[in-house]
């Protein structure tokens, strides 16, 4: 009987990292070669460690949002002290997470996106979990985003935070577009014309877009 070797951490961690840069580049048509490459392992090593490409790709995308989840400030959303800065805030700060961490942006981004080169139960595995943290994540943010606002009485909760998500999820992209045009834009008081923009905005759905009778 053939002894089974021991694992070693370093290489499993060296070529998950590997996993993530690949995949997150280049998306799941990456090369396994290239990932034992970049890991300093031979493919045969991807392989006893990672039974197939797919179980691999899977924890990869584990890693990439354990990383994230990791680091991740939730005081950016939670302690601003209205909507407006808490939106921008929080926009400028996910923009330079994912600079901080572009290849675990760019795979969750793919998953997000359902790259189409993963096999289908593999792709409804991880977009399942992907979905579990989105929930989690906009769960969050919505509840610290209602709490600034004074509701009128009778409004469906439920309803509300459907409506949010919708809007503020149009509205980081919004601003996440503005922060990739000006990439020296580092301060608050330098964002005059975006704020400007987003109070306009929070004005109409705090107050509506039709006047009463």
């Amino acid at each position: 009987m053939t002894k089974r070797l021991p694992r070693d951490p370093q290489k499993e961690q060296a070529i998950l990292t590997a996993a993530v840069q690949e995949f997150g580049q280049v998306g799941y048509q990456a090369s396994t070669d290239k990932i034992a490459e970049l890991a300093g392992v031979s493919k045969g090593s991807v392989f006893r460690y990672f039974n197939n490409k797919q179980h691999l790709y899977y924890k990869a995308v584990q890693r990439a949002i354990d990383t994230i989840m990791a680091v991740v400030d939730f005081s950016v959303w939670t302690d601003s002290k209205d909507l407006v800065s808490m939106i921008i805030r929080a926009t400028k700060y996910k923009t330079e997470l994912s600079h901080q961490f572009p290849n675990e942006f760019g795979l969750l981004m793919r998953v997000y996106t359902s790259d189409s080169y993963v096999p289908k139960p593999m792709r409804d595995r991880v977009t399942k979990m992907f979905t579990e943290l989105e929930t989690n994540l906009m769960h969050t943010v919505i509840e610290a985003t209602i709490s600034h606002l004074n509701l009128r009485p009778g409004l469906d909760h439920k309803n509300v935070q459907v409506y949010l998500t919708m809007f503020l999820a149009t509205l980081s992209q919004t601003i996440q577009q503005y922060f990739e045009k000006h990439p020296d834009v580092k301060k608050i008081e330098d964002m005059s014309d975006i704020i400007d923009q987003v109070k306009s905005y929070m004005d109409m759905l705090e107050h509506g877009i039709v006047v009463d009778d």
